[in-house]
């Protein structure tokens, strides 16, 4: 808060319980901030996937590269091409491909390639110096790191399966089980797995029989799959082609089979759960594609990655589906302390925990402010003292409210990722436009108390929409705006000034001059004084400072904002002041200005700030260009 307050009612003491409470309620919110820290040189990448993004594992893989590439940290270039080669893999079709990749990248020069399968692998190995020579190459989701041709910079990263960690932790399950029976395609993939599988399991074959199914038409497999009884399992490893020929999706055979058995399915990759199977410690097309871009990151860097990742580390993980547990009588406490549980139910407080505690915090703090209200009302009655003595007492219950109101809306703030010197630098801001206006003393710290409490109705704001990191549609900004009023509804606890003002300022600091403003589409002199210099206040300081969604604005577009909005969101008058007293604006808010830590990456550590800017509403909220 501004240093006014203190000059106009003496140095302020709160008492030591009362800041212990509120710091203890803070931290309950596990909430962070940082300064959020500027990306290196964003790196150029290529991305080559061995099949079409209808293939799941090629969704997912592509979907963990660019968790990495796009992260705030990293923001890289990149480009993606798909080779298709589940259907178009003959020596013409790869020659025209060569050719198309010849005219298309001829000129271009990548810092880094990301090849997804064998397939895209074999490809630019063979023609890696005439399309992009001496780029650095990380493969992954690679079967059979075979030797290739002459090859430098090149690092791979092994699709190791966990088939015998899945078939143990089966076993323990399943302690009467005799025989597991193994379906498995005759592509080349399915051989290369096929060799994986037994070697691993060799050590098993002493405690359960294994029995590897002859390929087969898919509909002989589910009728072999209607058939099993007490005692087997099965154990699904890829089918994407019968004995007949018949192409399948990559989720059709376990879906299929897990329908048709009446005994457990389990299975080793990730796009295989979810479909009825158990699951098992599955291999993740995700993690693989987070390893490589991480691989080639850590490459670019100067770093020394292994040229083969054959680790399950990071990559595999014991994955089960909720419903088929339930289904076969299992319980989650015996699997591995490790292991994911999908389709999990939640409870109603997991569902709603921000909400919840941010309502508890809410309501804890306005609990002491009445209790310190009480507790003033029977001290005044009880204690025989001089004139003196009551107006210090009083005074010190007034330092301590405001205090807490400014705490309560840094609680509030921190709900939308807001930083914690916000609703201080708007009170300072508004105190300082409200002097220029020539407000009374009494009016100055009505508004500095006051404008921290602008946004309180966002605890009435789902989290989806409130901390939503994108642009917001037409019916969630809908949603959002009702803030206003909930706010308005919040602070009907008391008429006291303070509550009232701070009740009017909620209601009102998005209303506009010129009558087209929300709730009430109030107009010029009818939206209060105090709104009016807290909205400008507002939008000064947001379109100034960082937001999860974007960086912030530069000055001189911010000023040209507030200049274009004069009399239209803003009051002439109050716009006027603003720019005639910029100099002790921008001296505020180098004074208030956030902590800066450049030593975490953590997004939860950086401070990001209120999603009420006009770049988080839709085009045409403020007759401005939008923009992320």
């Amino acid at each position: 808060m501004v240093d006014g307050l203190s000059s106009m009612t003496g140095s302020r003491r709160c008492p030591r319980g009362v800041l212990l409470i509120v710091l203890l309620i803070l931290c309950a919110f596990g909430h962070g901030w940082a300064t959020t820290v500027e990306p290196p040189d964003r790196p150029r990448v290529l991305v080559l996937h061995s099949y079409a993004p209808d293939y799941s594992w090629t969704r997912q893989m592509h979907a963990g590269i660019v968790s990495v590439l796009e992260s705030p940290e990293v923001q890289a270039r990149y480009r993606v091409e798909f080779m298709d080669a589940k259907h178009q893999d003959t020596p013409d079709y790869r020659d025209r491909l060569l050719d198309l990749f010849r005219e298309k990248y001829r000129n271009e020069r990548f810092d880094g390639i990301l090849l997804t399968d064998n397939h895209a692998l074999d490809f630019v190995a063979r023609h890696r110096q005439e399309l992009f020579p001496d780029t650095p190459l990380v493969a992954s989701g690679i079967n059979d790191p075979r030797p290739l041709p002459s090859v430098d910079d090149l690092f791979i990263i092994v699709e190791s399966v966990a088939h015998r960690e899945t078939l143990e932790t089966a076993l323990r399950l399943h302690p009467n089980t005799h025989t597991i029976h193994v379906p498995i395609d005759s592509t080349l993939t399915g051989q290369i797995i096929r060799g994986d599988f037994l070697e691993q399991t060799r050590p098993l074959a002493d405690r359960v029989r294994i029995e590897i199914l002859e390929p087969t038409s898919g509909e002989a497999l589910l009728d072999f799959a209607r058939t099993r009884t007490a005692g087997e399992l099965i154990y699904l490893l890829v089918y994407f082609q019968d004995a007949a020929g018949r192409i399948y999706a990559a989720e059709e055979m376990p879906r299929d089979m897990a329908a048709a058995s009446p005994v457990p399915v389990y299975v080793a990759w990730d796009f295989q759960i979810g479909q009825g199977t158990v699951g098992g410690c599955l291999t993740s097309a995700f993690g693989h594609g987070r390893k490589s871009a991480q691989t080639l990151l850590e490459r670019l860097k100067g770093g020394h990655p292994p040229p083969i990742y054959d680790q399950l580390q990071g990559i595999n993980r014991h994955t089960y589906d909720h419903r088929a547990l339930q289904r076969f009588g299992l319980s989650a406490a015996d699997l591995p302390p490790d292991a994911l549980i999908l389709h999990r139910p939640i409870s109603y407080f997991e569902a709603h925990r921000s909400a919840i505690l941010t309502a508890l915090a809410i309501i804890a703090v306005l609990a002491v402010i009445i209790a310190l209200l009480i507790g003033n009302v029977i001290r005044q009655r009880t204690i025989n003292c001089s004139n003196a003595e009551i107006l210090t007492l009083n005074r010190e219950v007034i330092e301590t409210q405001l205090e807490l109101l400014t705490t309560l809306g840094e609680v509030i703030e921190s709900r939308s990722h807001e930083t914690a010197n916000h609703v201080r630098r708007v009170a300072a801001y508004s105190v300082l436009l409200g002097r220029k206006l020539g407000l009374s003393a009494e009016d100055l710290l009505l508004l500095e108390a006051a404008s921290p409490m602008h946004d309180v109705g966002k605890i009435g704001i789902p989290d989806a929409i409130l901390q939503k990191p994108g642009r917001l549609t037409e019916e969630e900004y809908e949603v959002i705006k009702h803030h206003t009023v909930i706010g308005q509804r919040i602070l009907r606890i008391s008429d006291r000034k303070l509550l009232a003002s701070a009740r009017t300022i909620a209601l009102q600091h998005h209303e506009r001059w010129d009558g087209t403003g929300y709730p009430c589409g109030l107009k010029g002199e009818e939206i209060s004084i105090l709104a009016r210099i807290s909205a400008i206040a507002d939008v000064y300081d947001a379109l100034s400072t960082g937001r999860v969604y974007k960086q912030a604005w530069p000055q001189e577009r911010v000023l040209d904002f507030i200049r274009q909005e004069r009399g239209g969101m803003f009051d002439p008058r109050i716009v006027d002041l603003f720019f005639a007293s910029l100099t002790e604006v921008e001296e505020i808010r180098e004074r208030l200005c956030d902590p800066v830590s450049a030593e975490t990456d953590d997004p939860i550590l950086r401070p990001v700030h209120c999603p009420f800017g006009p770049e988080r509403q839709p085009a045409n909220a403020f007759n401005q260009p939008a923009e992320k």
